[in-house]
């Protein structure tokens, strides 16, 4: 039993901590999104639209590389660095509307429709007084 709990401490121990990720620094993100940029050339760019089955069969081993090298980089900016690395525009105020734009909503429970003397019952109610009530069958 005492062998078992110091195998479990020698194991939780030898866990690197930078498997933690934590969000990179300003100038890490910017150094990363500048490499990024190097990366993603017209050809990756397509390659990358096609897929990773096309990408596999394709690519020589070293453009496969400079895929992989990317995807890395990429994985880093969108995980470690705050906002996925791209500065998110302000948000702008929400503009001025006339009731011209504005569409009507319906009415939730609207009232019945009044009776008039131009009114006829409906066929359904009409055929339901031509017929007969059915029988019903003993069953045993």
């Amino acid at each position: 039993m005492l062998f078992l709990r110091f195998i479990a401490v020698a194991l939780l121990t030898a866990v690197p901590l930078s498997a933690v990720a934590e969000p990179l620094d300003k100038d890490s993100c910017v150094g990363l999104q500048s490499q990024r940029n190097k990366l993603l050339t017209r050809e990756m760019q397509a390659a990358l639209d096609r897929g990773p089955d096309w990408v596999k069969t394709h690519l020589n081993p070293e453009e496969l590389e400079q895929v992989r090298q990317f995807l890395l980089v990429e994985e880093k900016v969108e995980f470690r660095c705050r906002g996925g690395g791209v500065a998110k525009p302000a948000k702008k105020a929400p503009e001025t509307t006339t009731t011209a734009d504005v569409v009507p909503l319906p009415d939730r429970k609207p009232a019945p429709p009044t009776a008039t003397d131009d009114a006829k019952p409906s066929q359904t109610v009409a055929d339901s007084d031509k017929t007969a009530p059915s029988n019903p069958k003993a069953t045993r």
